[in-house]
């Protein structure tokens, strides 16, 4: 039972991380893409802060956060259209991913460049996207142009709230090696529904 509560617990986690990811690669895919490692911290709404370190080359995705005492490590890879969830005791989950990281994940909203603004020392442009179903409300990025990927999101609700902020910070640019992206040796697959 409390394997089935921290499983729920990542999920969450990875849920919040899917959309942030599939929001940047709205910008990213289209463009040619970099190598970088930063630090990360998201705030949602309701006060949680979720932190940690992404790792980033091409169409892999790495997310490392600290939750409970230990390291939460989450890979995507927009390649094979699957995430890996690294859990404690050398198992993991795969989740297929729900979206075609090479198509548009929203095909219902108006695009517009608002402006330019510096972030963590990165010349960024800033795109808004207002979704024409008002309900899902409107979703800012800070696209770097030096990295050509998002370093800051900010969700708003239809009212015009912050619901969550994403920022990256300490960014470093650098050739990150293939391994960080694949499953590591010994480990075994868990599923909920135990197949």
């Amino acid at each position: 039972m409390k394997e089935i509560k921290k499983v729920r617990s990542y999920l969450v986690i990875v849920s919040l991380f899917l959309f942030m990811v599939g929001v940047s690669t709205l910008t990213a895919l289209a463009q040619e893409l970099t190598e970088f490692k930063a630090d990360f911290t998201t705030v949602e709404a309701k006060g949680k802060i979720i932190s940690g370190t992404i790792y980033i080359k091409g169409d892999k995705i790495r997310q490392e956060v600290e939750e409970d005492g230990g390291t939460l490590v989450t890979i995507l890879r927009l390649d094979r259209k699957v995430s890996w969830i690294l859990m404690p005791d050398n198992k993991y989950m795969e989740v297929s991913l729900p979206f075609d990281p090479n198509q548009p994940q929203n095909q219902d909203f108006e695009m517009a460049t608002i402006g330019q603004e510096k972030i963590n020392g990165y010349d960024c442009d800033i795109i808004q996207y207002t979704y024409k179903k008002k309900s899902l409300g409107v979703l800012k990025q800070w696209v770097a142009k030096e990295l050509k990927y998002a370093i800051k999101i900010e969700s708003l609700d239809s009212k015009g709230k912050v619901t969550s902020t994403t920022e990256y910070k300490n960014i470093s640019r650098g050739i990150l090696d293939d391994s960080l992206f694949e499953l590591p040796k010994g480990y075994s697959k868990f599923s909920l529904f135990g197949k």
